[in-house]
């Protein structure tokens, strides 16, 4: 997609993307074994508590600008709708406190 063709939005989100990939990645640390003082026995109990789930690889900046160009579509549609029903719906209810007022001036005015 070429960078004239984005709006300022796209934009704006695939640098917040692009920032937070960047603050996330950080160079590969060394693994230090572990000290033998450090070693215990452990209850099989408590092992099952203490594994970590698998780790989910993390999607690349692509997937990751695509997940956020869709949510940012998903609520602006959103929106859109919202807006959309309240202006069927203020006029609706503005007529309907107008005629109720006048029905009640009319009826005063018998």
């Amino acid at each position: 997609m070429a960078e004239n063709k984005l709006s300022a939005r796209e934009a704006a989100l695939i640098a917040q993307a692009r920032a937070q990939l960047a603050k996330t990645a950080a160079p590969p640390q060394e693994v230090q074994p572990a000290q033998p003082a450090a070693i215990r026995p452990v209850a099989k109990d408590e092992h099952e508590r203490s594994v970590p789930a698998p780790a989910v690889p993390a999607p690349d900046a692509a997937e990751r600008i695509a997940a956020l160009m869709q949510a940012a579509r998903a609520e602006s549609e959103r929106q859109r709708q919202r807006r959309r029903k309240l202006y069927v719906w203020t006029p609706l209810a503005f007529i309907t406190v107008l005629g109720l007022w006048t029905l009640l001036w009319l009826w005063h005015r018998l």
